[in-house]
């Protein structure tokens, strides 16, 4: 093992798993929600199962279909019920619904295959009933691995490194496998009930921890010797003695139970309800959908995304006539952000419904639904799905972009995009840095398509940002930059038609923003596609900019105009730190850690019921053994129902570090209720009441808790 490579993931620190866990009423929901599928019928005796399904149930998706979907599937009472619920299974986890092909299920088939294929051998089992075969068909292949088969006083094993891996689980962890006394299956290697003398093979490691570490740092790294401890790279460790915390056996427990976790339950529940209420989709690239994309900077220098989803003809919105003589309408927006390696980096999902008049519906008859909302995404890569849900025609139109935010290095200059605009108006001041498509206080109307359609003879007005590094204004102070606005046929050399201009750079703000724009007569221009090239240089630093944007000429009916509604809720989901969260997470998936934790304090300190927020700044102040600070966060924010068991053990050990047991028992305690089924929470309190002094309270609870990680090892 080269020991930089892992200290180098080591040095990813911090997660973030939100748990939800359900009321009452909720699983009230999902009982009828899954009645609603064809055959199903609760209440009735089990019906044996044909082989084919019995091992669809017990083998295809034994590790990623849920407890309830399980339960719901053995109670259907025909064949045909049966291929129904199995078609709707993979449909609900179809990343693009409605797509003949389905990804997932492919993948998850491919994992299997491989797994039988390649950790079969020597295990006396089929490769994917192993601990490395269900790991990498939940999981996926590790981004690292490391293989050792014979290294000097060690059982062979394995060491794989995951990030990004899933939403309920840490950022970053390791998967550790070895051969038990040095032969058969490789199997899940746990720091708590294993420990590292388990892992050794000299006679001086046996119930010797510190011999056993010894032994693993001179045969395989200090890297190798820490994993040994903690699969967390985050969790601080005690090579001294070896003692270990549950931490490990948490990450283990959810890895083996991921697809029942809350907030992967609930995602399925979510799929499930929408499918029922969707009865159509068209998931062709553009079909029916169009968008905008515009990055912005704010007064304040904060980059974002804003969005424009437009529909292609008017009748693509279907209107409710009420009762009252009003028209209604409902829609749904989802936003999936990735990262440029495509791990989900957050979700946005707004609704709107609203009634209008009669007298509204004549004006707007003949317009083009639209909706505007922004993203906050710092500079970065990014890879973006959007959904729009009609709900009354119950249909839903899919595409993806790729999208980049640059951002400028000292001195130069960057025009992040160009748009064309079909009118502007003066933005409210007080809402100016939150609202789509406003810049310089000015709220801009995008055409209606990302490559518009202009009449010869019209004009094309555009507009665009040109983004520097911040600086003092009066640095400005009577100079200028020369900007050049060129536009022609690619296909008709010679055609350009070029424009120059000059710019104050007093223009520019504190921020290092300066908002400018350009109306560009038509009227020597006959049909075809045009290119439109910005550049923007520097006299002074000799440094460019490049903008760019596609449009047409045409001599047809002009597009239809749109009316657009802005996305609800931006100023509250403000006020809540939810954007402050959305922005840290982006610099989380961007590597940029301590950019990360400013935006999560800013979002917990919003609202404190932030879990996401919490999470992460509890494992940065924990990773570095700064452990007052998270007794003081707690102190602050407290936890909630959602607050996940890394998190909570990571507060109870800070607590009892700092010589409050007492407290570490009361915020263990009043989760479990909740998380009945957890072990290494009840192995956690027993170590804290055997502290306290109450041995026979510290028997029963490790009791009960190394049953549940019994019960869990041999589940499938």
């Amino acid at each position: 093992m080269d020991p930089r490579r892992f200290q180098r993931n080591a040095a990813a620190i911090s997660s973030s798993r939100p748990v939800r866990v359900f009321s009452c009423s909720t699983i009230v929901l999902l009982a009828a929600i899954l009645s609603t599928c064809s055959g199903i019928a609760f209440g009735q005796k089990k019906q044996k199962l044909e082989k084919n399904f019995r091992d669809w149930l017990e083998r295809d998706v034994a590790y990623i279909i849920t407890k309830d979907e399980r339960d719901a599937f053995l109670k259907l009472t025909n064949d045909e019920a049966r291929e129904k619920f199995i078609e709707t299974f993979w449909e609900i986890r179809n990343p693009s619904p409605g797509s003949p092909t389905n990804t997932y299920k492919d993948e998850i088939y491919q994992r299997m295959a491989f797994a039988n294929a390649r950790f079969g051998i020597g295990s006396g089992a089929e490769g994917w009933r192993t601990d490395r075969g269900r790991t990498y068909i939940t999981l996926g292949p590790p981004q690292q691995k490391q293989v050792y088969r014979n290294s000097a006083n060690l059982y062979p094993m394995e060491i794989w490194f995951y990030s990004g891996a899933n939403p309920a689980l840490p950022p970053f962890f390791y998967v550790m496998f070895y051969q038990r006394e040095g032969s058969g299956d490789y199997r899940f290697y746990s720091p708590y009930t294993d420990g590292p003398d388990k892992l050794a093979t000299g006679v001086e490691a046996i119930n010797s921890r510190s011999a056993a570490l010894r032994m693993i740092r001179e045969s395989a790294g200090p890297e190798v010797a820490r994993i040994s401890l903690s699969l967390l790279p985050d969790e601080p460790v005690d090579e001294t003695t070896g003692i270990v915390s549950l931490e490990s056996d948490i990450l283990l427990n959810s890895i083996k139970n991921l697809a029942n976790l809350p907030v992967n339950r609930d995602d399925i529940l979510r799929r499930r309800a929408n499918r029922e209420a969707v009865t159509s989709r068209l998931v062709l690239e553009g079909h029916n959908l169009d968008i905008v994309t515009f990055p912005a900077r704010d007064s304040r220098g904060l980059t974002r995304l804003d969005y424009a989803l437009r529909l292609h003809s008017p009748s693509d919105l279907s209107m409710a006539e009420e009762k009252d003589g009003r028209y209604s309408y409902s829609v749904e927006v989802r936003v999936r952000v990735f990262s440029a390696d495509n791990k989900l980096i957050f979700t946005q999902q707004k609704s709107l419904a609203d009634l209008i008049t009669k007298k509204r519906l004549d004006v707007i008859k003949d317009k083009v639904f639209g909706y505007e909302g922004t993203l906050p995404l710092p500079p970065g890569k990014y890879h973006l799905e959007f959904q729009f849900t009609d709900w009354s025609k119950k249909a839903a139109f899919h595409t993806a972009r790729e999208v980049s935010i640059p951002a400028p290095a000292k001195d130069s200059l960057v025009v992040p995009g160009v748009m064309s605009f079909l009118s502007a108006e003066n933005a409210d001041p007080g809402l100016a840095d939150l609202m789509p498509f406003t810049i310089g206080g000015v709220q801009f109307t995008p055409m209606p398509s990302s490559t518009p359609t202009l009449a010869p003879g019209t004009n094309l007005q555009v507009v665009y940002q040109i983004w520097a590094a911040p600086s003092d204004p009066r640095e400005n102070l009577g100079k200028k930059m020369d900007v050049e606005y060129a536009f022609g046929r690619p296909a008709a050399p010679g055609s350009a038609t070029k424009v120059k201009n000059e710019i104050n750079r007093e223009q520019f703000d504190a921020a290092g923003s300066l908002v400018t724009g350009k109306k560009l007569s038509l009227d020597q221009q006959s049909s075809g596609n045009y290119i439109l090239n910005v550049t923007v240089n520097n006299p002074e630093t000799k440094h460019s900019a490049f903008g760019t944007m596609n449009f047409k000429v045409r001599d047809t009916p002009p597009q239809p105009e749109p009316w657009d509604v802005l996305e609800p809720g931006i100023a509250q989901d403000a006020e809540k730190g939810i954007l402050d969260q959305q922005r840290g997470l982006c610099y989380w998936a961007l590597g940029q850690y301590d950019e990360a934790r400013v935006w999560f304090r800013r979002a917990l300190q919003l609202d404190h019921s932030n879990d996401v927020a919490r999470a992460r700044l509890v494992d940065a102040y924990f990773s570095r053994k700064d452990y007052a600070a998270v007794v003081s966060l707690f102190a602050d924010a407290g936890v909630t129902n959602a607050t996940d068991s890394e998190t909570l053990l990571r507060i109870a050990t800070s607590l009892q570090k700092r010589g409050d047991t007492s407290k570490a028992i009361s915020v263990l305690e009043s989760v479990l209720p909740s998380r009945s089924e957890e072990g290494p929470l009840y192995l956690a309190l027993a170590q804290y009441y055997t502290e306290v002094g109450n041995p026979k309270k510290a028997a029963d609870l490790s009791q009960k808790g190394k049953s549940l990680l019994a019960e869990a090892a041999v589940k499938p």
